[in-house]
């Protein structure tokens, strides 16, 4: 599904439909299509109820972006989905509580090249069969740890497909440390699925977040919370500015492990 570029890193996005307002959102969609984002993450939920792992801007986004933004039938929602040629599906428990019972409907999933689960998607392997029937790839969850790959993990790793979701702390938004430990996780990731792209998440804010992962091999970056905090304080032209200057610094970001 997403390529491991060799040229530069990849850049990933989460927006949420309707939030601040929905003119906001759709601009905010566009300019990032247009800036050269690889894909677009999307919340799928039925009600706004999340794990620990949900905080800040990302869950006050969910909260305040009302039905039309969230209602996987929302001809509003299908409508912004459109702009965004490469997405993937953030499902949330209430959407896919249990790997046989997928309560959001099928029109939702059109389009969509990979899904993530923001809960305990447990046990994966059934989880990624399901998405793979229907043509969809689950993307596997790590977090950065000290010590090898487990069980658990090198199952995730070897079921799911698309990219690896590596995050840098334990809330969305909470900013990791980004060292060596990065470094050695990544290469044991590869290790296992030397195919799949590591993108690193959770806390990464700025150009400088930027080359701090590519400096550690990530395959790429995703950006939730503070692209969410910068549409939401400064509309879409600050929007632009920030995902311009997160763009050029992709493109100066040389990474070290292929």
């Amino acid at each position: 599904m997403i390529a491991r570029l060799r040229e530069r890193l990849g850049f990933g996005v989460y927006l949420v439909p309707g939030f601040p307002d929905w003119e906001t959102s759709l601009a905010a969609v566009r300019a990032a299509v247009a800036g050269g984002v690889d894909f677009v993450e999307f919340p799928i939920l039925l009600d706004t109820g999340f794990s620990a792992s949900t905080g800040g801007v990302v869950a006050e986004a969910l909260s305040k972006a009302g039905p039309d933004g969230l209602d996987p039938r929302s001809a509003r929602l299908h409508d912004w989905l459109a702009e965004a040629p490469v997405r993937v599906g953030i499902v949330y428990r209430s959407a896919w509580p249990s790997a046989d019972e997928w309560r959001a409907g099928d029109e939702i999933l059109s389009g969509c090249t990979g899904l993530l689960c923001e809960h305990d998607a447990e046990p994966f392997r059934e989880y990624a069969v399901r998405a793979r029937r229907r043509g969809i790839a689950l993307v596997p969850p790590l977090r950065v740890t000290a010590g090898p790959v487990t069980v658990d993990e090198r199952d995730r790793l070897e079921n799911g497909d698309g990219f690896v979701y590596l995050a840098l702390s334990s809330e969305t938004g909470r900013t990791g440390t980004v060292d060596g430990g990065l470094g050695r996780r990544i290469d044991d990731i590869h290790a296992v699925r030397p195919d799949l792209p590591v993108y690193t998440a959770f806390g990464i804010r700025n150009p400088g977040d930027v080359a701090a992962v590519a400096r550690q091999g990530a395959d790429g970056f995703i950006v939730g919370s503070h692209a969410l905090a910068v549409l939401d304080g400064g509309g879409p032209a600050a929007f632009e500015r920030w995902f311009a200057g997160m763009a050029a610094a992709r493109s100066r970001s040389a990474r070290v492990r292929l």
